[in-house]
């Protein structure tokens, strides 16, 4: 996002315009492919419910079929004519079974030839069909019920080039050695439109291509009855699977196939329908949305070319405007610009003119004031040289120090050595350094200061440390204990006239923050003066240093608190809790710190 905020006001309407047209597409192209996917859906429905019904219809033809020829086979007359070794009787039994041959005919429609073979060589036909069904005598089983085998040529013998061979093995039920016995075959020669029907029975509205196909892979029924007879492309069948239908390519066009398997009789439907057909309407949606959507871009960018021409002109006029003014021209500096466009704009340029005017301004009471500033000028660098001088130089101070503990070591004064000595410390300790210690250091100091007070008030108070040796590892600021504890001394216990009790105790809490208490048992601290203390520890530190002396007592602590929050931030920092006549409580608070972590 900052990246996009980066870019002009072209890059970024043109950003927006080429999204919008993408999310256009997008809406087209996903409105596309749900319509087909329902387009799609509604058709594969469509084409189960119309395989459930050739499939029925099949299997109701496939019934009578199979009760006709059950009837044959086990007819009186047709055992006998099987069995019966007499050759008068034979032709006795032959007329008959002629008879029975014309009255099954009559029975089912589209039954073309009856033929019986038997074992011993006798046979039976109606219409010459001996001679083509002989060779398919021995390929069935005892065991086989009734065998399809698919579509077969039979020549110019019929009215139809192609029909269905069915047969069955003849057994026999007399009683007797020959009981269940295999005693001859049955054939039926058939028309495919016995079992489909007529070939308009297999197809719908969408232009499906349906097939009727046996186990040789041959087109026994189709929508087209010039297809019958010849054969199915072979990747079909091996790469769909029943009843999921799937994209495929057959001679260059995309259909989509669905089959269904038809055991009983070896054999399958196969609906095929080109998806171009498939998708014929929804593909008339698609050009007109299309079409829409140009004739849309074209506006947009109708649009598009008026927005730039009164938005970023205009502001091209104004952004060279501004560069002629920054090259610093003092004749440029006295032009002024006036510009047509949006509201906007124009008010940007009247603001600019107006801004304009008041640096004209402003450029003179600069030339008047400059005098009087470099007098000003010229009168502070007096004023910090005369600073300057007045400054005792601290390494002066230091080695006075320095001397004043060897001259009292000399003269056998030990506490004079002793406070010089702890002076010294305090001196160094405050000029040298960084600006974060350890609290095992700062407290070195506090000892320093407080063994000098110690020595000028005597028994006035006393002193108690409670500093856990967690607490000691951690970082503070430098010199951020001495002005607590001066003014514990100072204001708290210095005036009390019984003796008193300063202690000083650190923790690390459980929030792992250092919290250092600074308590005496002193005066205390008014309501009042409590109050304006606290209200100095929330002010700015440039607001208190103009205080006067009666004040100056907080400026301590608040400069106290100021450090700790500039280095740790505002959730740190000094609380002062205080009741007249019981003493004083000051906390620190800030994060527990090691030396690794500053």
């Amino acid at each position: 996002m900052a990246f996009y905020r980066r870019l002009s006001i072209r890059s970024q309407l043109s950003f927006i315009a080429v999204s919008i047209a993408a999310v256009m597409l997008f809406i087209i192209m996903i409105t596309y492919i749900q319509m087909s996917g329902i387009i799609g859906s509604n058709n594969d429905q469509y084409t189960k419910d119309m395989m459930a019904q050739i499939k029925q219809t099949v299997y109701s033809n496939k019934d009578v079929i199979d009760r006709l020829m059950t009837n044959i086979a086990y007819n009186n007359d047709v055992q006998n004519y099987l069995t019966e070794p007499d050759i008068v009787q034979i032709y006795e039994y032959s007329k008959r079974i002629s008879s029975l041959f014309i009255n099954m005919r009559t029975l089912k429609e589209g039954i073309l030839d009856i033929v019986i073979h038997g074992e011993d060589g006798r046979w039976y036909d109606l219409y010459g069909g001996k001679k083509w069904t002989g060779p398919f005598a021995s390929m069935i089983s005892p065991k086989d019920a009734i065998h399809y085998f698919g579509l077969q040529n039979f020549g110019d013998a019929y009215q139809t080039e192609n029909g269905i061979l069915v047969g069955m093995k003849i057994k026999s039920f007399q009683s007797g050695d020959r009981f269940n016995s295999v005693i001859g075959t049955l054939f039926f020669v058939i028309d495919p439109t016995a079992l489909i029907g007529e070939s308009g029975s297999i197809t719908n509205q969408l232009a499906t291509e349906s097939f009727l196909v046996d186990r040789d892979n041959k087109i026994i029924s189709s929508s087209n009855p010039e297809e019958v007879g010849s054969e199915m492309d072979v990747t079909i069948a091996n790469e769909t699977s029943p009843g999921k239908p799937r994209n495929m390519t057959v001679n260059g066009q995309t259909y989509v196939v669905q089959t269904e398997d038809l055991p009983e009789i070896s054999s399958m439907i196969v609906s095929m329908i080109p998806v171009a057909e498939l998708l014929r309407d929804i593909q008339k949606i698609r050009k007109l949305e299309l079409a829409v959507f140009i004739f849309g871009a074209i506006i947009m960018f109708a649009l598009f070319m008026l927005i730039i021409n009164n938005v970023l002109l205009p502001l091209k006029k104004l952004m060279s405007f501004i560069s002629n003014i920054k090259r610093g021209d003092l004749k440029k500096l006295k032009n002024r610009i006036h510009l047509q466009g949006y509201a906007e704009i124009t008010v940007m340029s009247n603001e600019l003119n107006s801004m304009l005017d008041e640096v004209d301004n402003l450029t003179h009471q600069l030339l008047e004031t400059n005098a009087m500033l470099y007098e000003a000028e010229l009168e502070k660098n007096k004023s910090e040289l005369s600073f300057l001088r007045s400054q005792i130089n601290p390494h002066f101070l230091y080695n006075t120090l320095e001397m004043i503990k060897g001259m009292a070591a000399v003269k056998g004064v030990n506490e004079i050595r002793e406070i010089a000595k702890s002076l010294g410390q305090i001196f160094r300790y405050s000029i040298k350094g960084g600006d974060m210690v350890s609290l095992r250091t700062e407290m070195g100091i506090i000892e320093s200061y407080m063994y000098i007070q110690q020595i000028r008030f005597g028994d006035r108070f006393r002193v108690r440390y409670e500093v856990s040796g967690e607490a000691l590892d951690c970082q503070i600021p430098k010199m951020i204990l001495q002005p607590i504890v001066e003014n514990a001394v100072f204001h708290g216990l210095e005036t009390k006239d019984e003796q008193g009790t300063l202690v000083i105790r650190s923790v690390v809490n459980e929030k792992m923050e250092l919290v250092i208490t600074v308590e005496d048992d002193g005066l205390g601290i008014t309501p009042g003066r409590l109050e304006y203390i606290r209200n100095a520890l929330t002010e700015r530190r440039q607001d208190i240093r103009n205080r006067d002396d009666a004040q100056a007592t907080s400026i301590g602590l608040a400069n106290v608190n100021n450090r700790i929050k500039l280095t740790f931030g505002s959730a740190y920092g000094l609380e002062i809790d205080s009741t007249v006549g019981e003493g004083t409580q000051i906390q620190l608070v800030m994060p527990a710190r090691g030396t690794l972590n500053v």
